[in-house]
């Protein structure tokens, strides 16, 4: 059928392809380090992730080290991670990290943070607290800043965690919810993960007002890395916050039922009705919930013990179902799914069934996916339908240049991939809206 997939531009999927056929080491994730060929890996993991930048050559040279994964992929995984956390990238986050800070090109977001409670073995959950203001002088920015360091309420019996309060990058009325911000966000995760122990999976996102308006958009845009999200006192804005990106994450919002200006409380009851209206009959999927509250206008709400109510909730990073609606060109990647040129207007619906893989696309005309043990076992062949067209049908091979690249993609762990390849779209026939 002509197609491949690309082991991160490296070598040829045919050549990928004999590791599936390689008598596979007998080593357990628990003797993998101690191991010769542990060992060895560790050392090329260390070499690779301390080079100023990432090489092809050293790539390919993790991928003789591919016989190991099917036995050992969580012991592969942490020497990965902990190579690519002690290597070039915590020297390019350090000075940023030290001065409490994230720096995402031009602008730049201080930021205070703080522990609360013990560290949970899974390592810390990570809220991050979004402040009042916008469109306003510094200085009232500031205060809002200094306010949301302590707004939201500590609940250290639910478990521990960090509370970050972020101060906008911008005194804009838009600080928080334009082009520049999502990159910072992901910069801020990122830099979190390598030097606080965070835990990937429990990282969440929450903000009142002009914060607010932050998580309405950052929330559904970036869906893939939270495991809950909040807005309170705000609404969602025209074209940014695409309900249909929450099919597996929590967000709740509130909203005083005299929060009329700017039509906040109008455009919540609506996002409320596209909510409902998506998730139709079923209670398993599009867990979103909008609180109005009687009596209350723009200040005030009572959301102060916010914390105690997402705490439990755990980010699914691979989930077998995913419905995604880029409303920009900044954020390129969902979960196992990549647009290189995202846009409005576009739409991918996809599921992953055993290793029938079911994709339905609107006005997309490439799209890259990225796979791994954890979505098919790649022991049988992979098949890809798209708008009722087999793509793929083929056997698929892991590799660890691919998860390395995948890792250095996004800094997430849990969101790196160890296979990742163009699907060949040119003879399909993508609908239009």
């Amino acid at each position: 059928m002509g197609y491949r997939f690309e082991a991160c531009r490296l070598a040829a999927f045919c050549l990928l392809a004999t590791s599936l056929f390689s008598p596979l080491l007998p080593v357990s994730a628990q003797t993998l380090p101690a191991s010769p060929q542990g060992k060895q890996l560790q050392k090329a993991l260390k070499e690779h992730f301390e080079l100023p930048e990432s090489s092809d050559e050293t790539l390919r040279n993790l991928n003789r080290f591919n016989d190991l994964w099917a036995s050992n992929e969580q012991a592969v995984r942490a020497l990965v991670w902990e190579a690519y956390g002690m290597g070039r990238i915590r020297r390019q986050l350090k000075e940023d990290h030290e001065a409490n800070r994230v720096v995402s090109g031009k602008y730049v977001s201080p930021y205070v943070f703080r522990k609360v409670g013990k560290k949970p073995a899974n390592g810390w959950p990570l809220f991050i607290a979004m402040h009042g203001g916008g469109n306003a002088p510094k200085a009232l920015n500031d205060q809002q800043w200094k306010v949301m360091q302590r707004y939201y309420r500590d609940h250290a019996e639910k478990g521990g965690y960090l509370y970050l309060a972020l101060r906008a990058p911008t005194d804009e009325w838009n600080g928080f919810y334009t082009g520049y911000v999502y990159p910072l966000i992901a910069k801020l995760i990122r830099q979190f993960l390598v030097f606080e122990e965070v835990d990937a999976n429990k990282v969440f996102v929450m903000g009142y007002s002009h914060g607010g308006y932050g998580a309405f958009a950052i929330g559904p845009k970036m869906a893939d890395r939270f495991a809950a999200i909040h807005s309170s006192a705000a609404a969602s804005t025209d074209g940014e916050s695409s309900p249909k990106n929450l099919r597996n994450t929590t967000f709740t919002f509130m909203i005083g039922e005299r929060d009329t200006a700017y039509g906040r409380l109008k455009r919540c009851v609506a996002f409320d009705k596209a909510i409902k209206e998506l998730r139709g009959n079923r209670r398993d999927v599009y867990p979103v919930r909008m609180f109005l509250k009687k009596g209350f206008g723009h200040g005030g709400l009572p959301d102060r013990d916010q914390i105690a109510d997402m705490y439990t909730a755990v980010r699914d990073p691979v989930p077998k179902t995913l419905v995604w609606e880029p409303t920009d060109t900044v954020v390129r990647r969902f979960a196992w799914l990549e647009i290189p040129s995202p846009a409005k207007k576009q739409l991918v619906e996809a599921s992953c069934d055993g290793n029938r893989i079911e994709m339905k696309l609107t006005n997309v005309e490439a799209l890259n996916l990225y796979l791994d043990e954890r979505l098919v076992d790649f022991r049988k062949p992979v098949i890809v339908r798209v708008n009722g067209v087999e793509v793929v049908n083929r056997l698929l091979a892991p590799s660890i240049s691919t998860l390395c690249r995948t890792l250095e993609e996004r800094g997430d762990p849990e969101l790196a991939f160890t296979v990742k390849g163009p699907l060949p779209l040119q003879a399909i026939s993508s609908p239009k809206p």
